[in-house]
């Protein structure tokens, strides 16, 4: 159903969230093809890095389960660099998505100015954020965070990979902080696509 290009990061370590994806994808008309993310902790993974924005002094380390996130986006960013298609749709194995997805989608990519960046139509923490309405269900959100279903053009792909070069803060986070400010970044709201087992603020 979707023209977008759309790849989904998975682990072989979890088949059943594999497995629930490809059940779930299949019931909405998606399609993607599964790219193996980093198992941060089978790989022997972790940031000496600690992430002190919150919590000065804390020394707290965001641990495997982050690591591998970030790792896993990075790598296939790294891999979607050398494609030539325009844009990508980019997903976690627990975006969830409704039924209406894919018209919501559609009109988000013509109401999205063209040259946009990244377009995320799943997103969490928005509310309260310095925010501008483009058209319809787009606005400009500085700067939406969580990764399980965006949107990003190939052209700003170098930007993203010259930027995210120091793993210490989760991924949604470390783009908001250096990447996001750089690019043309819009949102969906209210977000598109949620997350199974995970109750994420708007």
């Amino acid at each position: 159903m979707s023209p977008i290009p759309t790849y989904c990061i998975t682990l072989p370590e979890q088949p059943e969230r594999k497995q629930r994806a490809i059940v779930h994808f299949r019931e909405v008309g998606l399609e993607p093809r599964f790219v193996d993310g980093i198992h941060a902790e089978r790989f022997g993974l972790k940031t000496v890095f600690p992430y002190e924005l919150d919590n000065p002094g804390s020394n707290y380390n965001m641990g495997f389960g982050r690591v591998g996130c970030w790792l896993s986006h990075y790598t296939l960013w790294a891999a979607l660099n050398l494609m030539w298609d325009d844009i990508f749709l980019v997903v976690e194995d627990d975006a969830k998505f409704p039924p209406d997805w894919h018209p919501r989608t559609m009109n988000a990519l013509r109401d999205a100015p063209a040259d946009f960046d990244m377009l995320f139509i799943g997103s969490c923490c928005c509310e309260g954020k310095p925010k501008t309405s483009v058209t319809g269900e787009v606005f400009a959100v500085e700067w939406p965070l969580c990764t399980h279903a965006y949107i990003v053009a190939r052209k700003a792909l170098p930007v993203i990979l010259a930027t995210q070069r120091k793993c210490y803060a989760p991924i949604d986070i470390s783009l908001a902080l250096h990447t996001m400010p750089k690019l043309k970044v819009y949102t969906v709201l209210p977000r598109i696509v949620e997350q199974f087992d995970t109750i994420i603020p708007p």
